[in-house]
């Protein structure tokens, strides 16, 4: 199975996994159940890891369990936990579902919307199963407050899917390097008007006021906007040098263009979830150039991080014939194997056998080392060796280039050369 998938709607790519599995029965197979928004995303960048990963390992045999070599069934469920009018027992449903009628030994996947990433925590608390969360649900308090709360309860769930917390802590010290290094003092928020995009934003703004930044105007535009302009206007009058975004909205390309057509001497930056798309060159006909634009994971876009990035990278592309597109792929791919690796050293798929196992973990794969704290989240930093790695990327010639962390750079910042004038003339 390769590239003659690659063109099938989810739909079909449910019903080809399924068929491409079936010939395993239940006890001579590892049974992998997938909550995962399907229609959304994320939720298929999370399923394009997960089946690249299994179709590796089963071409290599499959996981060995004790004396047993047995290949992996992935059981994939669309939750639709990213479809608006979904509630939340109807996403936990589908997860019990997995767990009761399909048998789950374990899963991996999602939920994505954080608030249903942390009830899935306490399905999994209920029932005889491991859930390596590998999709979504960013939420420092899934670590921070519920794991914590009480570990015993909630010792079956590990996350490797990412940590807002961190993501911000990035921000801040990427914004140290332009202000450091580009003499950049003032911004300019503008944001999709929806709670969680307002309320990250205003945690950006405080870090950066308490770094000395100069916050010089603040908007949220409605998710429908399509005519950026007066935003963009209000940008280019206001003084800033960066224009700082967090927008969920499909629409943000027409913020691109119409930054460029206005030649906005402010470099734009931010957590914008079109943006990570390899196809938003072509869909903004080459005006995103310049963005700069939170990916969430290192290797996916082509690098070294460690030996086993470019090699995703490659067979990523090569499966789907398009690049990894950014969060949920790596982490999806990377949840494979950390589940091989601990089954393997449990010698069990029992879950009071695996989780120690997991709790072990140090497994160089392609963000860096996977590792995980005391509360099961995976740790994530600067050094590859030692942790998981994020990934900021440009838009440069229609590719997407990593400038930061520097462990993961695969190029340097570059400016819009009508910025450049415009600060130079204002000297």
């Amino acid at each position: 199975m390769k590239k003659n998938m690659q063109s099938m709607v989810l739909p079909g790519i449910f019903i080809v996994l399924v068929a491409a599995f079936s010939p395993a029965v239940a006890q001579d197979s590892i049974v992998v159940g997938c909550p995962l928004p399907l229609k959304a995303s994320y939720g298929e960048n999370g399923m394009r890891g997960i089946v690249l990963a299994t179709e590796e390992i089963n071409d290599q045999g499959g996981i060995k369990v004790g004396d047993k070599t047995l290949p992996v069934k992935l059981e994939i469920l669309d939750t639709e936990d990213l479809t608006p009018g979904i509630t939340q027992e109807q996403a936990m449903a589908k997860v019990e579902s997995l767990i009761k009628d399909k048998k789950a030994d374990v899963l991996v996947g999602g939920p994505n919307r954080s608030e249903y990433g942390l009830a899935a925590m306490d399905v999994v608390a209920a029932n005889n199963v491991v859930h390596i969360a590998s999709s979504g649900c960013y939420t420092p308090k899934w670590h921070k407050e519920k794991f914590a709360s009480d570990p015993k309860k909630y010792r079956k769930s590990f996350r490797m899917s990412g940590n807002i917390a961190w993501y911000i802590q990035e921000t801040k010290d990427l914004l140290a390097v332009l202000k450091e290094k580009y003499g950049f003092t003032t911004m300019y928020i503008l944001v999709q008007d929806a709670l969680m995009c307002r309320d990250a934003a205003a945690i950006v703004k405080k870090i950066a006021i308490a770094d000395g930044w100069k916050v010089v105007g603040e908007e949220a535009a409605p998710s429908t906007t399509t005519d950026f302009k007066p935003y963009l206007e209000k940008c280019k009058k206001s003084g800033a040098q960066l224009l700082f975004m967090w927008n969920y909205s499909p629409n943000t390309s027409y913020l691109f263009e119409q930054w460029r057509e206005m030649e906005v001497p402010a470099l734009p930056m931010g957590y914008v979830e079109a943006a990570e798309d390899p196809g938003f060159w072509r869909k903004t006909r080459g005006k995103c150039a310049y963005s700069v634009i939170c990916l969430s994971e290192a290797g996916v876009t082509l690098s070294d991080v460690t030996p086993k990035s470019r090699s995703y990278y490659e067979a990523y592309e090569d499966r789907w014939g398009v690049p990894p597109r950014g969060t949920s792929s790596a982490a999806s791919y990377e949840a494979m194997y950390v589940l091989k690796d601990a089954v393997e050293r449990a010698g069990s798929l029992d879950p009071e056998k695996l989780i120690p196992a997991l709790e072990k973990t140090n497994l160089s794969l392609v963000r860096g080392t996977i590792r995980f704290d005391e509360n099961h989240q995976f740790i994530l930093g600067y050094d590859p060796k030692t942790s998981a790695l994020g990934n900021w990327a440009q838009w440069q010639n229609g590719q997407r280039v990593t400038i930061w962390p520097p462990a993961a750079k695969s190029g340097d910042l570059k400016m819009p050369p009508w910025l450049e004038w415009f600060w130079k003339n204002k000297k």
